[in-house]
């Protein structure tokens, strides 16, 4: 095959393969139209959304599981059957770095992004890898991560037969369940903390799953923080007071988050919860 033989060659696989990809996630999607596709997913990531699956990462679509302004999450599953979620950044949310800066402050992996939105984004993605490989890792109840590429980070599914399990807000349990749970979500957020070396950074019943009152698991750690970076005792009251005002709207006795901060960390907690 000649070199412009070769071209022509892979012009056209990039073509079948763009197609290919979107016509499958157009018949998952139903939330989904055609005219918006292209408003919503850009060349690149279809194409890295192929070779994922060339790879093996996962085989099909089976829906949308969420679908939001910075992010949609596919139901999926690869060869051996095993249920995954595929989280997709979407690059051309040009909103996506404000209110974030909190989070990468020290973070030398943002200090070489510059202006580029896809690099931050990048970025983000090999970010929410890390913490949940290090939280996983650590035996914190968390989606167990496998792969990212680019603005794709693939990671097992919490649910069954694509149904997500319930988040804590949409629960209805005794208090005395509640209570259970409460002591679930101190002791991961504690070994999050020492073990992980992690602070949540928005934790809160809207990013906590509860499918019984025995089992939680903590989901959308891409905001995570490490210890000993800017705004970290910041973010670790703003979770445990997020927890205690949940916790207590149910019956529960809750334990005082100031001394539960000194008890985690052995210092004083913030006086104020606004960074900037």
């Amino acid at each position: 095959m000649s070199y412009d033989e070769d071209r022509v060659y892979r012009r056209m696989f990039r073509r079948e393969a763009l197609t290919e990809i979107k016509n499958r996630m157009l018949e998952k999607d139903a939330s989904l139209e055609s005219s918006a596709f292209e408003e919503v997913f850009d060349k690149m990531t279809l194409m890295i959304l192929y070779e994922l699956m060339r790879r093996g990462a996962f085989s099909d679509f089976h829906g949308v599981i969420s679908a939001g302004k910075e992010s949609r999450i596919y139901h999926a599953k690869n060869e051996e059957g095993e249920e995954l979620a595929v989280k997709i950044y979407l690059v051309n949310n040009t909103e996506f770095r404000k209110n974030r800066m909190i989070y990468v402050a020290g973070d030398h992996n943002f200090q070489r992004v510059g202006s580029s939105l896809r690099k931050f984004i990048y970025s983000w993605a090999r970010r929410e890898l890390r913490n949940l490989e290090l939280a996983y890792n650590a035996g914190v109840p968390v989606p167990k991560p496998y792969t990212v590429e680019g603005n794709v980070l693939v990671m097992s599914f919490l649910g069954v037969d694509g149904v997500r399990y319930p988040l804590l807000r949409e629960t209805s349990y005794t208090a005395d369940e509640y209570a259970a749970l409460y002591g679930l979500v101190v002791e991961y957020i504690r070994r999050l903390y020492k073990d992980s070396g992690l602070i949540h950074g928005d934790l809160s019943e809207y990013n906590i799953m509860a499918p019984d009152p025995r089992t939680v698991y903590f989901i959308d750690l891409s905001q995570s923080v490490l210890r000993d970076t800017p705004y970290e005792e910041i973010l670790l009251m703003r979770d445990l007071r997020n927890v205690s005002r949940f916790f207590a709207s149910r019956g529960v006795d809750v334990l005082n988050e100031r001394e539960l901060f000194v008890e985690l960390t052995g210092k004083d907690p913030p006086s104020e919860l606004t960074p900037i």
